[in-house]
Protein backbone atom coordinates (compact mmCIF):
# COMPACT_ATOMS: atom_id res chain seq x y z
CA UNK A 1 0.00 0.00 0.00
CA UNK A 2 1.69 3.21 -1.41
CA UNK A 3 1.48 6.28 1.97
CA UNK A 4 -1.49 8.14 -0.15
CA UNK A 5 -3.49 4.67 -0.32
CA UNK A 6 -2.50 4.03 3.43
CA UNK A 7 -4.45 7.75 4.35
CA UNK A 8 -8.45 7.44 4.55
CA UNK A 9 -10.31 10.94 4.41
CA UNK A 10 -13.49 11.12 6.54
CA UNK A 11 -15.65 12.73 3.75
CA UNK A 12 -18.12 15.06 5.51
CA UNK A 13 -19.51 17.28 2.53
CA UNK A 14 -23.26 17.35 1.57
CA UNK A 15 -24.14 14.20 0.01
CA UNK A 16 -25.02 15.73 -3.18
CA UNK A 17 -21.25 16.86 -3.09
CA UNK A 18 -19.60 14.37 -1.60
CA UNK A 19 -19.35 11.82 -4.38
CA UNK A 20 -17.12 14.11 -6.79
CA UNK A 21 -14.49 14.95 -3.66
CA UNK A 22 -14.13 11.22 -2.99
CA UNK A 23 -13.41 11.15 -6.58
CA UNK A 24 -11.43 13.41 -6.47
CA UNK A 25 -9.60 11.86 -3.83
CA UNK A 26 -9.46 8.40 -5.45
CA UNK A 27 -7.65 10.09 -8.77
CA UNK A 28 -4.94 11.16 -6.50
CA UNK A 29 -4.57 8.44 -5.00
CA UNK A 30 -6.72 8.59 -1.15
CA UNK A 31 -8.96 6.41 -0.02
CA UNK A 32 -12.20 8.19 1.26
CA UNK A 33 -15.55 7.41 3.28
CA UNK A 34 -18.42 9.46 2.68
CA UNK A 35 -20.19 11.08 6.16
CA UNK A 36 -22.06 13.79 5.54
CA UNK A 37 -22.24 16.42 8.43
CA UNK A 38 -24.06 19.23 6.71
CA UNK A 39 -27.69 19.12 5.26
CA UNK A 40 -29.12 21.63 3.49
CA UNK A 41 -33.35 21.71 3.66
CA UNK A 42 -35.16 24.36 1.62
CA UNK A 43 -36.98 26.73 3.83
CA UNK A 44 -40.04 25.40 4.26
CA UNK A 45 -42.36 27.81 6.99
CA UNK A 46 -45.06 30.05 5.74
CA UNK A 47 -42.86 33.32 7.13
CA UNK A 48 -39.85 32.10 5.76
CA UNK A 49 -41.31 31.33 2.00
CA UNK A 50 -43.23 34.78 1.99
CA UNK A 51 -40.13 36.43 3.21
CA UNK A 52 -37.91 35.04 0.70
CA UNK A 53 -40.71 35.22 -2.56
CA UNK A 54 -40.88 38.99 -1.65
CA UNK A 55 -37.11 39.47 -2.12
CA UNK A 56 -37.24 37.70 -5.16
CA UNK A 57 -40.07 39.55 -7.03
CA UNK A 58 -38.20 42.91 -5.70
CA UNK A 59 -34.66 41.92 -7.34
CA UNK A 60 -34.81 44.13 -9.99
CA UNK A 61 -34.93 46.83 -7.18
CA UNK A 62 -31.25 45.88 -6.28
CA UNK A 63 -28.07 46.99 -8.40
CA UNK A 64 -25.82 44.44 -6.48
CA UNK A 65 -26.43 40.97 -5.70
CA UNK A 66 -24.38 38.63 -3.81
CA UNK A 67 -24.28 34.88 -3.51
CA UNK A 68 -22.66 33.49 -0.61
CA UNK A 69 -21.90 29.89 -2.31
CA UNK A 70 -22.03 27.11 -4.73
CA UNK A 71 -25.70 26.14 -2.90
CA UNK A 72 -26.99 29.68 -2.63
CA UNK A 73 -26.50 29.92 -6.15
CA UNK A 74 -28.42 26.37 -7.04
CA UNK A 75 -30.98 27.22 -4.37
CA UNK A 76 -31.20 31.03 -5.82
CA UNK A 77 -31.74 30.30 -9.19
CA UNK A 78 -34.59 27.71 -8.84
CA UNK A 79 -36.73 30.93 -7.69
CA UNK A 80 -35.36 33.05 -10.11
CA UNK A 81 -36.00 30.63 -12.80
CA UNK A 82 -39.88 30.57 -11.76
CA UNK A 83 -40.23 34.64 -11.27
CA UNK A 84 -37.68 36.25 -13.61
CA UNK A 85 -37.64 33.64 -17.02
CA UNK A 86 -35.01 36.58 -18.18
CA UNK A 87 -33.25 38.69 -15.52
CA UNK A 88 -33.80 42.56 -15.22
CA UNK A 89 -30.54 44.82 -16.35
CA UNK A 90 -28.52 46.48 -14.93
CA UNK A 91 -28.09 44.08 -11.92
CA UNK A 92 -24.49 43.22 -11.05
CA UNK A 93 -23.20 40.03 -10.05
CA UNK A 94 -21.03 38.82 -7.31
CA UNK A 95 -19.97 35.73 -5.60
CA UNK A 96 -17.29 34.90 -2.72
CA UNK A 97 -15.13 32.53 -4.01
CA UNK A 98 -13.80 30.60 -6.70
CA UNK A 99 -16.70 27.81 -7.20
CA UNK A 100 -18.84 30.48 -6.45
CA UNK A 101 -17.66 32.42 -9.16
CA UNK A 102 -17.82 29.10 -11.59
CA UNK A 103 -20.93 28.44 -10.71
CA UNK A 104 -22.29 31.83 -11.71
CA UNK A 105 -19.98 31.97 -14.81
CA UNK A 106 -21.62 28.47 -16.45
CA UNK A 107 -24.96 30.11 -15.96
CA UNK A 108 -23.56 33.31 -18.12
CA UNK A 109 -24.31 35.27 -15.65
CA UNK A 110 -21.44 38.88 -16.05
CA UNK A 111 -20.12 38.70 -12.80
CA UNK A 112 -16.94 40.30 -10.32
CA UNK A 113 -15.10 38.33 -8.15
CA UNK A 114 -11.65 37.96 -6.64
CA UNK A 115 -9.30 35.67 -6.78
CA UNK A 116 -7.41 34.37 -3.68
CA UNK A 117 -9.08 33.30 -0.55
CA UNK A 118 -12.39 32.07 0.02
CA UNK A 119 -14.21 34.03 2.09
CA UNK A 120 -15.80 37.63 2.08
CA UNK A 121 -12.48 39.36 3.21
CA UNK A 122 -11.61 38.72 -0.39
CA UNK A 123 -14.71 39.64 -1.52
CA UNK A 124 -14.88 42.90 -0.12
CA UNK A 125 -11.81 43.87 -1.62
CA UNK A 126 -13.32 44.12 -5.19
CA UNK A 127 -13.37 47.61 -6.54
CA UNK A 128 -17.18 47.44 -7.29
CA UNK A 129 -17.80 46.61 -3.80
CA UNK A 130 -15.59 49.87 -2.39
CA UNK A 131 -17.49 52.61 -0.65
CA UNK A 132 -17.32 54.97 -3.26
CA UNK A 133 -19.31 52.45 -5.66
CA UNK A 134 -21.85 50.97 -2.71
CA UNK A 135 -22.61 53.85 -0.98
CA UNK A 136 -26.84 54.29 -1.71
CA UNK A 137 -26.93 51.66 -3.47
CA UNK A 138 -29.21 48.20 -2.77
CA UNK A 139 -27.56 45.31 -2.42
CA UNK A 140 -29.08 41.73 -2.09
CA UNK A 141 -27.10 38.54 -0.59
CA UNK A 142 -28.60 35.21 -1.07
CA UNK A 143 -27.86 32.89 1.79
CA UNK A 144 -28.64 30.04 4.11
CA UNK A 145 -30.69 31.22 7.37
CA UNK A 146 -28.34 32.80 9.81
CA UNK A 147 -25.61 33.14 7.82
CA UNK A 148 -22.39 34.77 8.69
CA UNK A 149 -23.15 39.18 9.24
CA UNK A 150 -19.67 40.14 8.63
CA UNK A 151 -20.20 40.90 4.65
CA UNK A 152 -23.39 42.67 5.23
CA UNK A 153 -22.42 44.47 8.21
CA UNK A 154 -18.83 45.84 6.28
CA UNK A 155 -21.24 47.01 3.18
CA UNK A 156 -23.55 48.89 5.29
CA UNK A 157 -20.81 50.44 6.76
CA UNK A 158 -19.85 51.33 3.30
CA UNK A 159 -23.53 53.59 2.71
CA UNK A 160 -25.31 50.13 0.70
CA UNK A 161 -28.90 49.27 2.41
CA UNK A 162 -28.52 45.08 2.05
CA UNK A 163 -31.37 42.95 1.98
CA UNK A 164 -30.95 38.83 2.78
CA UNK A 165 -32.51 36.13 0.61
CA UNK A 166 -32.07 33.19 2.93
CA UNK A 167 -32.98 30.06 0.86
CA UNK A 168 -32.03 26.93 3.33
CA UNK A 169 -31.64 26.19 6.58
CA UNK A 170 -28.01 24.09 7.71
CA UNK A 171 -28.63 21.05 9.48
CA UNK A 172 -27.00 18.08 11.12
CA UNK A 173 -28.16 15.02 9.42
CA UNK A 174 -30.36 12.82 11.47
CA UNK A 175 -28.02 9.55 10.66
CA UNK A 176 -24.66 11.48 10.87
CA UNK A 177 -23.69 10.20 14.06
CA UNK A 178 -24.95 6.14 13.20
CA UNK A 179 -22.76 6.76 9.74
CA UNK A 180 -20.02 7.97 11.85
CA UNK A 181 -19.73 5.47 14.13
CA UNK A 182 -20.31 2.88 11.30
CA UNK A 183 -17.32 3.90 9.26
CA UNK A 184 -14.66 3.02 12.06
CA UNK A 185 -16.29 -0.02 13.06
CA UNK A 186 -14.12 -2.26 11.20
CA UNK A 187 -10.93 -2.62 13.65
CA UNK A 188 -8.68 -2.73 10.09
CA UNK A 189 -9.41 0.89 8.91
CA UNK A 190 -7.31 1.83 11.84
CA UNK A 191 -4.19 0.40 9.99
CA UNK A 192 -4.77 3.44 7.64
CA UNK A 193 -4.13 6.51 9.00
CA UNK A 194 -7.15 8.41 9.22
CA UNK A 195 -7.71 12.39 8.30
CA UNK A 196 -11.04 14.20 8.89
CA UNK A 197 -11.88 17.09 5.66
CA UNK A 198 -13.77 19.29 7.06
CA UNK A 199 -15.28 22.03 4.24
CA UNK A 200 -16.65 24.59 6.41
CA UNK A 201 -17.44 25.89 10.20
CA UNK A 202 -20.83 24.54 9.88
CA UNK A 203 -19.88 21.02 9.24
CA UNK A 204 -17.10 21.22 12.17
CA UNK A 205 -19.82 22.41 14.74
CA UNK A 206 -21.65 19.51 13.67
CA UNK A 207 -18.58 16.98 13.80
CA UNK A 208 -18.24 18.41 17.29
CA UNK A 209 -21.37 17.33 18.13
CA UNK A 210 -21.60 13.41 16.42
CA UNK A 211 -18.68 13.42 18.85
CA UNK A 212 -20.41 15.00 21.78
CA UNK A 213 -23.47 11.94 20.55
CA UNK A 214 -20.67 9.18 21.20
CA UNK A 215 -19.21 10.29 23.59
CA UNK A 216 -22.64 9.78 25.78
CA UNK A 217 -22.64 6.24 24.88
CA UNK A 218 -20.80 4.42 27.01
CA UNK A 219 -19.68 1.78 24.38
CA UNK A 220 -18.82 4.67 22.02
CA UNK A 221 -16.64 6.77 24.07
CA UNK A 222 -13.28 5.06 23.41
CA UNK A 223 -13.92 5.82 19.88
CA UNK A 224 -15.40 9.38 20.49
CA UNK A 225 -12.49 9.61 22.22
CA UNK A 226 -9.84 8.00 19.52
CA UNK A 227 -11.86 10.44 16.76
CA UNK A 228 -11.16 13.83 18.68
CA UNK A 229 -7.38 12.97 17.91
CA UNK A 230 -7.59 12.38 14.73
CA UNK A 231 -6.10 15.72 12.23
CA UNK A 232 -9.08 18.44 10.75
CA UNK A 233 -8.68 19.49 7.70
CA UNK A 234 -10.26 22.66 7.73
CA UNK A 235 -10.54 25.47 4.99
CA UNK A 236 -9.23 29.32 6.18
CA UNK A 237 -7.84 30.98 9.20
CA UNK A 238 -11.21 31.54 10.71
CA UNK A 239 -12.10 27.46 10.72
CA UNK A 240 -8.75 27.05 11.78
CA UNK A 241 -9.44 28.79 15.18
CA UNK A 242 -12.90 27.11 15.52
CA UNK A 243 -11.64 24.16 15.55
CA UNK A 244 -9.41 25.13 18.65
CA UNK A 245 -12.08 26.36 20.17
CA UNK A 246 -14.15 23.41 19.76
CA UNK A 247 -10.93 21.43 20.97
CA UNK A 248 -9.52 19.96 18.29
CA UNK A 249 -5.40 19.94 18.38
CA UNK A 250 -4.26 18.81 15.38
CA UNK A 251 -5.57 20.89 12.33
CA UNK A 252 -4.07 21.40 8.71
CA UNK A 253 -5.31 24.61 7.50
CA UNK A 254 -6.14 25.12 4.00
CA UNK A 255 -6.32 28.25 1.70
CA UNK A 256 -9.37 27.81 0.74
CA UNK A 257 -12.23 25.47 0.56
CA UNK A 258 -11.80 24.48 -2.97
CA UNK A 259 -10.50 20.52 -3.97
CA UNK A 260 -7.61 22.02 -5.10
CA UNK A 261 -6.42 23.88 -1.92
CA UNK A 262 -7.81 21.01 0.44
CA UNK A 263 -6.27 18.30 -1.44
CA UNK A 264 -2.56 20.16 -2.08
CA UNK A 265 -2.49 20.46 1.89
CA UNK A 266 -3.60 16.69 2.07
CA UNK A 267 -0.55 16.29 -0.07
CA UNK A 268 1.84 18.39 1.71
CA UNK A 269 0.80 16.44 4.61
Amino acid sequence: MSALAATRVLVTRPAAQAQAWCATLAEHGFSSVAVPMLELVPVSSAEQVEALKARVLDFDHYQKVVFVSRNAVAHAMEWLDAYWPQLPVGVEYFGVGSTTAQALHELDMPISAPGGAMNSEALLLDPALQADQVAGQRVLIFRGVGGRPFLAGELERRGARVDFAELYERRHPEAATEQLRAAFADPEVWQQKQIVALHSGESLHNYRLSLNELSQNAADASLAQALEQLPVLVPGQRVTDLARELGFAHILTAENATDASMLATLNQY
